[in-house]
């Protein structure tokens, strides 16, 4: 009865917090010239190990190779494979419209919803790195994912509402800050500007563009646009 317990009491702890252990693919770590070198990783480090030894010179942990919170380092010509547990909190709470989605150290990261997503725009970049769709942030049924440092404020759609038609005229879409700005117009098919408000220069595909459902803009772009709806 007591080991049914403790196994019992072991999977509770595993539901309320799911991220505590986290296995990440094994990480190569390489001491070039026989010198120092670190090898940071994506979460906080709880453990490691060494999974293959590349080099000729040994890797004796804790003198050509070790762990700290942030990486592995190895020195001496040692280089090795490494498999590393880290601890990486579990998302935050699901607001119903509202997700916080960070690329830590520039790497991949997913932000999962826990009902169907039928769009995503971002709201609010908190990098300062652009965060540009398509490129280094973008939506699945499933969540959110970004990369290559784009750390932002999206809001989710997760339930199907068709866009209401717009008529042909001039959309307002000013990048706030240098920042990207998402301006939803609803089903367009085409859009070209009509007056650039801005010092900064707004280019196609470089500082502006389109989307299906709306406009945006970077690097400091304001400008009126004409858009041509699509019924």
């Amino acid at each position: 009865m007591r080991l049914v317990a403790r196994l019992a009491f072991v999977a509770v702890l595993a539901f309320l917090a799911p991220g505590l252990a986290h296995a990440q693919p094994d990480l190569r770590c390489e001491s070039r010239n026989y010198s120092y070198q670190f090898c940071s990783t994506n979460g906080e480090v709880t453990g490691a190990q060494l999974t293959f030894q590349d080099s000729r010179a040994p890797c004796i942990q804790g003198q050509t190779w070790g762990w700290s919170r942030n990486g592995i380092w190895v020195s001496n010509g040692c280089s090795g494979r490494f498999r590393v547990e880290t601890f990486r909190p579990g998302p935050p709470p699901w607001s119903g419209n509202s997700l916080t989605c960070d690329s830590r150290n520039y790497g991949y990261d997913f932000c999962p919803v826990p009902t169907r997503v039928y769009s995503a725009e971002l709201v609010y970049q908190r990098s300062n790195t652009p965060c540009v769709l398509g490129r280094n942030w973008g939506w699945r049924d499933d969540g959110v994912w970004v990369n290559n440092g784009c750390q932002g404020e999206f809001r989710v759609r997760t339930q199907f509402q068709p866009s209401p038609p717009v008529g042909p005229g001039l959309t307002f879409c000013e990048s706030h800050a240098f920042r990207y700005q998402f301006c939803s117009t609803g089903p367009i098919r085409n859009a070209v500007i009509a007056q650039q408000t801005s010092r900064a220069p707004c280019e196609r595909n470089r500082t502006w563009g389109m989307t299906a459902n709306g406009i945006w803009v970077d690097a400091g772009c304001a400008a009126n646009f004409r858009i041509t709806p699509r019924y």
